[in-house]
C-alpha cells in the first residue's frame, strides 16, 4: 500500500506543519545532547501527520520506538509492566526510547483510576522522551495531563501543498492522474494527509467517475455506519475505507462483525465465507499484536471489511438491530472473577510448576470438571477436602474456576 510505502521516517518528510516538525527537530537535537524535554502533546485532526512525525522524530535520531496505542494502555497493571520500566533504561545497543501513547484522548475512557495516577508518575520521573497524541486537546478525559505537557499543535494540511505531495507520488508510481483530479482528491481530504493518499491509491487505473464515490473528510466514522458499508455494499473499495474510517480499533471492529454476521447474511454459504476469512483477520491481528509488526493489521482490516462485503452470495437483513459484541459484554462482566482466576493460577504455579498460562488452559478445565462430575455430595466433599489440603483452594477458589471454565466453554 502506498501509505506503508511512504511512510516519512526523517522529520523533512512530513507534510506541512512547519512549526511542529522544527520543535521536534529541536527536541531531537536535545536528545543528541543528552537533554530529555518534558513530555510533548502532538494535537491535531485525524491524518495531519502527529503519529508519523513522532515515530520520524526518533528513527532519524537512532532511537527506538515504545508505541502504545488502543489495546495497550487500559489499565494500571499493563502500563507499570510495559512502560515504567522502559522509562529508566535505555533500550537494545544503549539507544534511546521514544515513549508514544498514540490517540490517547479516544483511548482514555478506557482508563482505570490507577492508570492516570501511573501515566502522570511517568510524567514526573520518565528519563526517557514521552510523548503524546490527541485529536482534541481540550477533551475532558485527559483533563489530567493538560497542565503538565508541553502542546505542540498540527493543523490541517493546506490543500495546494497536499496536491503537489500527491502529484510526485503519482510520478514516482508511473501513474498519469491528471492534475484536476488530484486537486479534488486534495480538497476532498480536509487536510487528512493520510486519507489523501488512499484515495490516490484507488484512482490508479481507474475510471474519473470513481473520484465521486470518494466523500470528503470530516470526522471517524461510527460503527454503525461501518457496519452497513461492510454489510449492504458489494464495493470492495467502500468497505475497506470505512473500515479504515471506523470510530473503533481493529480488534474491537473484528468482534462487531463476528457478533452480526448471523443476523445480517441469510446464506450458509455467506455466512461460512464470512467466517473463514474473519478467522484469517482475527489470525493477522493476534499476529501483530503479539510480534509487534503491526504490518499484519492491514491485511487484517482488509479482511474483515472487504472480505466479509464479498462473502456474500443472497439476500442481507435490512431490518435486524446491530447487536453490541455479546463476547466483549460478557469480558466486562466476569473482569473481577478473570483477575481472581488469574490470582489462583499464581498460587497454583509453585505447585504444579508450570505457568500460569498452561495452569488456566489446562490444569483449572480439569479441576473443574472433577468438582462438576462429582458423583454425589460425599464425593464433592472429598475433591473438595482434596483441593483445600493438597493445593491451597477453598470453595470460594472452586467457585471461580468453575464459572470461568464453563464460561471459556461457552465461547
Amino acid at each position: 500500500m502506498l501509505l506503508d510505502k511512504y511512510t516519512p521516517y526523517t522529520l523533512t518528510g512530513i507534510i506541512g506543519n512547519v512549526k511542529a516538525v522544527a520543535r521536534l527537530r529541536q527536541v531531537g537535537l536535545d536528545l543528541l545532547g543528552g537533554v530529555v524535554s518534558g513530555p510533548i502533546m502532538l494535537t491535531g485532526p485525524s491524518g495531519t501527520g502527529k503519529t508519523a512525525a513522532a515515530r520520524a522524530l526518533a528513527y532519524e535520531n537512532g532511537m527506538e520506538v515504545l508505541e502504545l496505542n488502543s489495546g495497550d494502555y487500559r489499565d494500571a497493571e499493563t502500563i507499570s509492566k510495559k512502560v515504567v520500566p522502559a522509562s529508566q533504561t535505555r533500550g537494545l545497543f544503549n539507544k534511546r526510547v521514544v515513549i508514544l501513547f498514540d490517540e490517547i484522548d479516544e483511548l482514555a475512557e478506557k482508563f482505570d483510576a490507577g492508570a492516570e495516577r501511573v501515566i502522570l508518575q511517568l510524567v514526573e520521573k520518565s528519563k526517557q522522551p514521552l510523548l503524546f497524541t490527541a485529536n482534541d486537546f481540550w477533551d475532558r478525559k485527559i483533563l489530567f495531563l493538560r497542565n503538565r505537557v508541553e502542546r505542540v499543535e498540527f493543523r490541517r494540511v493546506d490543500a495546494a501543498e497536499l496536491a503537489a505531495h500527491l502529484r510526485s507520488i503519482a510520478v514516482k508510481e508511473g501513474e498519469a492522474v491528471p492534475d484536476a483530479t488530484i486537486a479534488e482528491i486534495a480538497r476532498r481530504s480536509n487536510g487528512d494527509v493520510r486519507g489523501a493518499i488512499n484515495d490516490l491509491e484507488a484512482m490508479f487505473g481507474a475510471k474519473p467517475e470513481l473520484l465521486e464515490s470518494l466523500s470528503t473528510r470530516d470526522r471517524k466514522l461510527e460503527i454503525f455506519a461501518v457496519l452497513d458499508k461492510i454489510f449492504l455494499s458489494r464495493s470492495f473499495d467502500a468497505a475497506r475505507y470505512a473500515a479504515a474510517d471506523a470510530d473503533v480499533d481493529l480488534g474491537m471492529m473484528i468482534n462487531w462483525v463476528d457478533e452480526n454476521i448471523p443476523t445480517r447474511y441469510a446464506s450458509r454459504e455467506s455466512r461460512s465465507a464470512s467466517y473463514r476469512r474473519l478467522a484469517r483477520a482475527s489470525s493477522f491481528y493476534e499476529n501483530g499484536s503479539r510480534s509487534g509488526n503491526y504490518g499484519y493489521w492491514r491485511y487484517s482490516s482488509v479482511l474483515l471489511s472487504s472480505g466479509v462485503a464479498l462473502s456474500n452470495t443472497g439476500n442481507v437483513s435490512l431490518l435486524a438491530r446491530y447487536s453490541f459484541p455479546a463476547r466483549v459484554q460478557q469480558l466486562s462482566k466476569t473482569k473481577k472473577s478473570r483477575k481472581e482466576l488469574d490470582e489462583i493460577a499464581a498460587r497454583l504455579s509453585a505447585i504444579v510448576h508450570s505457568s500460569k498460562r498452561d495452569i488456566i488452559r489446562g490444569t483449572l478445565p480439569i479441576i473443574a470438571a472433577m468438582v462438576e462430575r462429582a458423583h454425589d455430595d460425599l464425593d464433592k466433599e472429598s475433591i473438595e477436602a482434596f483441593m483445600s489440603s493438597e493445593m491451597g483452594l477453598d470453595k470460594a477458589d472452586l467457585k471461580v474456576i468453575s464459572e470461568q471454565c464453563r464460561y471459556a466453554q461457552a465461547l
